[in-house]
């Protein structure tokens, strides 16, 4: 065996070697993060995290920050809204300063009428993760009107050649029309888009 041969063999079984060093340490890596975020998890929390759910509609942040407030100091509030309209899903979550507030407000609004709607409010476990850290948590929903957008879409002024296009579909649907009750063997007669275009 030639000393080329020899040197590209021992080239190629260091980058082998090297590349599954990497590989490990990689590894290595991915377990340790997953252990500091279970690690984090099962940590007790100090605050206090109700889930309030079957919210009347109308009802958002600032209400429900305010309405809370009587049990103690309400340090974040978090309702979870629709993707397409931005309005409130009708339930969320409420952080207490103290962690003793959360089960006397659970308790007391478990239940309660509100609007015509009857709140299911339970204290969030310590297996469940915290809301107020989800990875998407923080990003900001707008609200599109769909519906208003396509009205404005179809009242817009159109060129002329828009309107010739529209014209001559309408035209070509009635010579269609016409047609099928021909073949039919109904004789019907209508003041259609050709007779009105003729006036």
């Amino acid at each position: 065996m030639s000393t080329k041969k020899t040197q590209k063999v021992i080239g190629k079984k260091q980058k082998i070697v090297e590349k599954q060093s990497q590989e490990t340490s990689n590894k290595d890596q991915k377990i340790k993060t997953k252990v500091n975020r279970l690690e984090q998890q099962t940590q007790e929390r100090q605050n206090g995290i109700i889930y309030v759910g079957h919210l009347p509609y109308g009802f958002v942040e600032d209400g429900l920050k305010e309405y809370f407030t009587q049990f103690g100091d309400v340090i974040g509030v978090k309702l979870f809204r629709s993707k397409k309209t931005n309005r409130v899903q009708g339930y969320g979550f409420v952080k207490f300063a103290d962690k003793e507030v959360a089960p006397i407000a659970a308790q007391a609004m478990n239940g309660y009428l509100m609007n015509g709607k009857k709140l299911v409010v339970n204290v969030l476990s310590e297996q469940h993760p915290d809301p107020f850290k989800y990875k998407h948590g923080n990003q900001k929903l707008y609200f599109i009107n769909w519906s208003e957008k396509a009205v404005d879409e179809s009242n817009k002024d159109k060129s002329n050649e828009q309107i010739v296009k529209e014209v001559q579909r309408l035209l070509a649907n009635e010579e269609e029309k016409k047609q099928k009750l021909k073949e039919l063997g109904i004789n019907y007669t209508y003041q259609g888009f050709q007779e009105l275009l003729k006036a």
